[in-house]
């Protein structure tokens, strides 16, 4: 299977997986509510005479989703040169739909109301830097800052609000067509609603709260016309970028495109990323590339590592996939970073 199949069938099944994730919610959070309140007796039925409209409510909430979804999915289909004819595209896994589930709960922490505090936390330190660090605004648009695992295109947008010439890069299909189809497709604030949290039924006080919705973007990404009218000296629209892949692939020091990542950014900005890579040696080597002599890094988040809890897997040649194994703490993984800036 050539390169550009593998990647149209990617891209297809990510599609499919948003498309088709009412679907999915049915099978996952209707049919098993169904199926138990079968097997309950008419008494214990009386005792929770409530339980069938829940049922309904969970029904249409994931309606209202499909809506959100499959306008999302077409919209960006079209947009990336894709059939619209959804029985064309590859049929989704349960681990593609499990990845919408979780980017539906992206959506709450990056671009909802409900996410600020914590934005404000992470991005809000990671600006407040930066703005210490180039405090002319008018100038800021000749610093070039690159954000790896950009997510849903968030930061991205701050630090351009802010003036930053700023690229994002992320690997993930879910998260590269949440995010065009946010920044280019989302004109006004609060302009979807969405149910994030239909799958969580543990520790909820109500049940109101599985069924509550979500109203977003909190700001629309079309502020930058605002903000190029306002202030016409600063490029608004020439400073935001987004590119698709693999970090280490597009911006180490193995890169194809040597001449347009060495050291060519001032600022490194991860959030929430470290821990993602299943050798952070890797990851530190393209940090190092990319990033100018005396320019700045700046990262916040965990080092909640993803491929702690995995077992190595084995592909379909036989060969062992190695990505757990170089978990680090906190106190090995500044050190190792000091060894490499030797």
């Amino acid at each position: 299977m050539s390169q550009d199949v593998e990647e149209l069938e990617a891209l297809t099944k990510t599609l499919s997986s948003i498309y088709h994730f009412n679907k999915y919610q049915i099978e996952q959070i209707i049919k098993p509510r169904l199926l138990k309140y079968q097997t309950l007796t008419e008494q214990e039925w009386n005792l929770i005479p409530w339980y069938t409209k829940h049922i309904e409510d969970l029904k249409q909430c994931i309606e209202i989703n499909h809506e959100f979804c499959s306008n999302l999915a077409l919209t960006i289909a079209k947009d990336w040169g894709v059939s619209t004819d959804v029985d064309t595209w590859s049929p989704a896994t349960d681990h593609e739909y499990e990845i919408v589930a979780t980017t539906m709960l992206q959506l709450v922490r990056d671009w909802s109301d409900e996410g600020k505090l914590e934005r404000d936390i992470n991005y809000g330190k990671i600006l407040q830097e930066l703005q210490s660090l180039f405090p002319d605004k008018v100038e800021r648009g000749k610093v070039k800052v690159l954000v790896p695992g950009c997510g849903l295109g968030r930061l991205v947008m701050e630090l351009v609000i802010n003036g930053f010439w700023t690229q994002g890069n992320e690997i993930s299909y879910h998260m590269l067509l949440t995010s065009n189809y946010i920044l280019n497709y989302c004109q006004f604030p609060h302009s979807n609603s969405i149910f994030p949290f239909l799958f969580k039924s543990s520790h909820l006080v109500k049940r109101l709260y599985q069924i509550r919705p979500v109203s977003i973007p909190d700001l629309s990404p079309f502020i930058i016309n605002e903000l190029q009218t306002k202030e016409p000296e600063i490029p608004y629209h020439d400073l935001m970028s987004i590119t698709a892949g693999s970090f280490i692939d597009l911006y180490g020091p193995e890169s194809s495109n040597l001449a347009t990542t060495t050291e060519q950014f001032q600022v490194v900005v991860t959030s929430y990323f470290l821990d993602t890579a299943s050798n952070i040696i890797d990851y530190l080597k393209t940090i190092h590339h990319c990033l100018e002599k005396n320019g700045y890094w700046i990262n916040f988040g965990p080092l909640l590592w993803h491929f702690e809890g995995d077992f190595n897997s084995v592909q379909d040649q036989g060969a062992i996939t190695i990505k757990k194994g170089l978990e680090l703490s906190r106190e090995d993984l500044i050190e190792l970073i000091k060894n490499m800036g030797n």
